[in-house]
Order: structure tokens, then C-alpha cells, then sequence
């Protein structure tokens, strides 16, 4: 029997390495969830929520490297990817997203659930296109996902189910064409000429200087400068080294910042750049140009970041730090380690928030990957958060609110040897804690810490600061703990701040999924 385009797909897909997908059945994918259904090489995830699914390919993706996948039906399916594929799309994350559509014939129609997709996924992807040919499958699959891996964008490739039932000729599967590393565009001599005239340099490190983070450890040591792992690297170096400052940010601005004479900003996210020193000078380096923040006038070079790295190196093989810089930078990291490490013994109820922070510091394994959710806790976090080895996975730019349980999930699948911790705040936790039923039905190991202050704290205290009323702010939760136990999760309910370690300590033991709901109190972070 000749195979139909629906499992030719899946045959190239796994020919080229996909593992996991995940999404929802529904009419239009049916003939896809077929042929799933009867191969071994892929694995599928059946989400509570499409969007469950497009955050779980993205969270994948951000751990691996390479482009997650996800698969909805036509309309309100496909409509329910938009936040998990905005989110990929604003943070450079590659993903492929199938979506099925109705028949061809019925296309441009009023049919049931038609939407003109393209049209939806355009602003949010780098590549969508419509199949409508059987013998064009593989190579527009093949074409997204080059793309998907070159650009780092999730593609979008729309299948109408007439399509997917299609006889499919067979044909060999060729191998993905691996693209060639950017050039480089930018003055290297200029830059390090630059680089010279610091006395004072400080590096703020984002996610473009995760894969060469030891080159950049290596220049922070030949220039003498002091480094600021970005919200998109939190986790980037051991919070021990004695030259990392700790976050920058809401809650916490080092500071030997304010003296810096140059900032060198490696791939790292807008987040950072409102609190760069306005005296300071400013070098960017990184991937593409349309990365450059030109509000702060820096010295740019994109491309390729490695050689750009080497290049740096060799031209500065012979500067000589700043010794009293140096001293700066290392009395700043001890009184730093010194605050967070104090934190640890806070008192009262609700439980504070760094008391929380500086504890997990001692109890998360140090090859954990931690997801990270929006919210205020989220600042807290950013400030007192020690590394000593473990990943952080966090949006930096599309701040979806409930997209950290679902990234963190993601994360899991694709690191099932790990301990993944989801940190969240409560009203991000009602968002898609629906998908607790998929970490169970998957058997998800997942530690799912919850900040309960009954509130959207960070809305309440910028409306405070605006000088307006605080409304619509409160949050009304059910028993998260309770909950958990419903769905089949283990869940533990601290009130007691004296309890908060022990409870820590066991929850990372647990094979199985566990929520602990922490009754914190709302801490306004001091630069907001």
C-alpha cells in the first residue's frame, strides 16, 4: 500500500531528527494523527491546549538548540498556537508549526473554521506558506525547517486534510543542507580600539553568549571587566566567580555599574539597556543587525559571534586590567553573595520572597534547568538568584503570563535526565495550569513552585506609581495544592517559613510531578 503524505512527513521529520511533537487532534490533522499514532520513531504529546503545545515545543527548543515541533487543527486550533509561536518568534527560538486546514477545495470559502492562515502566522514567523501540492511535501518541510535552524524563527507550514491523505511517491529523503556561519559586519579594529580606551568595563551577557560563554569569560578576564548575565542567561556562569555582579534589573542594579566606563552588551536583551549608565560607552555584539539597540549609539559587530570573540582576544592580547577596577568588581560580588546569602535567615508571614530565592540557591541541583514564568517574583528571582551550573529558560521579550509551567514542560521531554523547576506566580499558575494533566499523563517530573500573593503585585505597584487606583489587581485562587492532588500531583501547601528548606529538599527528590504553593508576601522591587 502506498504510503499517504501524512506519513512520508513524519518519516522525513524523523529522518531528520525531530523526537517529539506536540499539539491537539482535531478534524483537519486527523489523517496526521493517524499515521502518528502508528510509528515509533516520534513521540507525541497530547496538550490540554494547543497553546499548551506551541510553549512545550518552545521550551524544547530553547534547551536543545533545535527547532521544536508543534501541530494543531484549522481555526480556533491553529489560533490557539499564536502565543506560544509569538513568543518563540520575538526571542530568535526555532520551531516548526503544522497546522492542518480544510480541504483545498473549500478553501477562500465559508466553510466551518476557515481562516486564512498565512495571514495569521506571517507577523509571527519567519516562513509560512500553504501546501497544495502532494509531491511539494517534503521539500517545503525541508525548506522550513533550514530556515527554522538558520534564521532561529519558528516556520509555519499549513496542510489541508485532503493533502495529508494524498498518495505520496516515493521519494528519497535528502539530508538537511547545513548553512554556512555569518560573515561579519562591523570595524573588529575600531572595536578593539575601543575596548583599549576602557578603564572601567563591565559585560552584560544575554543568550547570544550562551554557546561561547567561556570565550567570554576569557575576555572578561583579559579586559578586566566585571559581567551581568542578562535575563536571557541568568544561569550563563557559577555565581561564585568573582567577577559576576549578580542580575541587573527592577529589583537590583550592581553597584559599581554607575561607575562603569563602557559596557560591552553580548546578545543581550532590551531588557538591560534602560539601565545602562548614560556616560557609559557602548559596544554591541551580536548575531544580527536587527538586534543593535541604536537608541544607545553603540559600536556594533553581528555576525558571527565566536570568530568575532577571537578576534577581540587577539587583538587585546596585551591590555592590562585596571587593578583598582578589578578591586571594585570583587568587593561588589562578595557584598552581593553576602546580601543573598543573609536573605536565606528573614523572618515572618507571608513568607518573604528573597527569603524563598536565596534557599533555592542551596537546594536546586546544580544541572537543573529552571523555567521561568512573568511576574514580580520574576525580579526577585533576577536579583537573588546564585548560579552554580543549572539553565534558565525565561521570555525575554513576549512575557507571555502562564507560559512558564509550559516551557518548562517542554523542557523536561527534552531533558527527561534533568530536574526541571518552574517557578511561577499565581496568576500566572491559573493561566495553563490545566497542563498539569499532561505532566501526569506523560509522568513529567517537574517541580512547580508557586509564589502566592493573591494579586497581579506588579501591575498593583505600577499603578501605584502611576498615582491611580489599584484595580482589578486582586486574584482569586483556588487550593493549589489541592488542585495538584486532583490532577494526580503531589502538593504541598507552606506557610511556615522554618518549613520552606526541608520542603525544597524533598520536593527535588520526587520522581514524579509536585506544586508547592508558597504564601509570600508582595515585595515592591526598589526601581519600580
Amino acid at each position: 500500500m502506498e504510503q499517504t503524505v501524512a506519513q512520508l512527513i513524519l518519516n522525513a521529520l524523523a529522518a531528520w531528527g525531530v523526537k517529539n511533537i506536540y499539539g491537539v487532534s482535531g478534524d483537519a490533522i486527523l489523517p496526521f494523527m493517524d499515521a502518528l499514532g502508528k510509528q515509533e520513531k516520534i513521540k507525541f504529546y497530547s496538550t490540554a491546549n494547543e497553546q499548551g503545545a506551541a510553549f512545550m515545543a518552545c521550551g524544547e527548543a530553547r534547551v536543545t538548540g533545535m527547532p521544536g515541533v508543534c501541530l494543531a487543527t484549522e481555526g480556533p486550533g491553529a489560533l490557539n498556537l499564536v502565543n506560544g509561536v509569538a513568543d518563540a518568534c520575538r526571542d530568535d527560538v526555532p520551531m516548526l508549526v503544522i497546522t492542518g486546514q480544510v480541504e483545498t477545495s473549500k478553501l477562500s470559502t465559508n466553510t466551518k473554521q476557515y481562516i486564512d492562515q498565512q495571514t495569521l502566522f506571517t507577523p509571527i514567523t519567519g516562513f509560512t506558506v500553504l501546501l497544495t501540492r502532494p509531491e511539494s511535501a517534503v521539500g517545503t518541510i525541508k525548506i522550513a525547517l533550514e530556515k527554522a535552524i538558520g534564521d532561529n524563527t519558528p516556520c509555519h507550514v499549513t496542510i489541508p486534510r485532503d493533502i495529508f491523505l494524498s498518495p505520496a511517491h516515493r521519494a528519497l529523503i535528502p539530508d538537511l543542507d547545513q548553512g554556512l556561519p555569518p560573515g561579519v559586519s562591523g570595524n573588529i579594529d575600531q572595536a578593539i580600539n575601543l575596548i583599549r580606551s576602557y578603564r572601567k568595563p563591565v559585560i552584560i551577557t544575554g543568550k547570544a553568549a550562551i554557546p561561547f560563554k567561556d570565550t567570554v569569560f576569557q575576555l572578561a578576564r583579559q579586559i578586566g571587566a566585571g559581567i551581568i548575565p542578562a535575563q536571557g542567561a541568568r544561569g550563563i556562569y557559577p555565581g561564585t566567580e568573582n567577577i559576576i555582579l549578580g542580575g541587573l534589573g527592577e529589583a537590583h542594579i550592581p553597584p559599581v555599574l554607575k561607575h562603569a566606563d563602557s559596557v560591552l552588551l553580548i546578545g543581550a536583551s532590551p531588557y538591560e539597556h534602560k539601565f545602562i549608565p548614560s556616560q557609559s560607552k557602548i559596544l554591541q555584539i551580536d548575531t544580527r543587525p536587527q538586534q543593535i539597540a541604536h537608541q544607545l549609539r553603540p559600536v556594533s559587530l553581528t555576525g558571527d559571534v565566536h570568530q568575532i570573540l577571537r578576534s577581540l582576544m587577539e587583538g587585546l592580547s596585551n591590555v592590562s586590567p585596571d587593578a583598582g577596577w578589578l578591586e571594585e568588581i570583587k568587593k561588589c560580588h562578595a557584598d552581593y553573595v553576602a546580601m543573598i546569602r543573609g536573605e536565606a535567615d528573614l523572618a515572618g508571614r507571608p513568607i518573604p520572597i528573597q527569603k524563598a530565592i536565596s534557599i533555592l540557591n542551596d537546594t536546586i541541583p546544580a544541572d537543573a534547568i529552571i523555567a521561568i514564568d512573568s511576574g514580580e517574583f520574576m525580579h526577585w528571582f533576577d536579583r537573588g538568584f546564585i548560579a552554580r551550573g543549572q539553565q534558565v529558560i525565561i521570555s525575554d521579550h513576549w512575557r507571555c503570563m502562564g507560559g512558564g509551567l509550559l516551557l518548562g514542560l517542554g523542557a523536561q521531554t527534552a531533558s527527561p535526565d534533568k530536574k526541571v523547576v518552574i517557578l511561577t506566580g499565581d496568576g500566572g499558575f491559573i493561566m495553563t495550569m490545566q497542563e498539569l494533566i499532561t505532566a501526569v499523563r506523560y509522568s513529567l517530573p517537574v517541580v512547580v513552585i508557586i509564589f502566592n500573593n493573591s494579586m497581579y503585585s506588579l501591575e498593583k505597584h505600577r499603578m501605584e506609581k502611576a498615582g491611580i487606583g489599584a484595580f482589578g489587581v486582586d486574584v482569586k485562587t483556588p487550593d493549589f495544592a489541592s488542585f495538584a492532588v486532583s490532577c494526580g500531583v503531589e502538593g504541598i501547601r507552606v506557610e511556615d517559613p522554618e518549613t520552606l528548606r526541608d520542603v525544597f529538599h524533598k520536593a527535588v527528590g520526587f520522581d514524579r510531578p509536585v506544586v508547592i504553593d508558597v504564601i509570600s508576601g508582595s515585595n515592591k522591587p526598589g526601581f519600580i
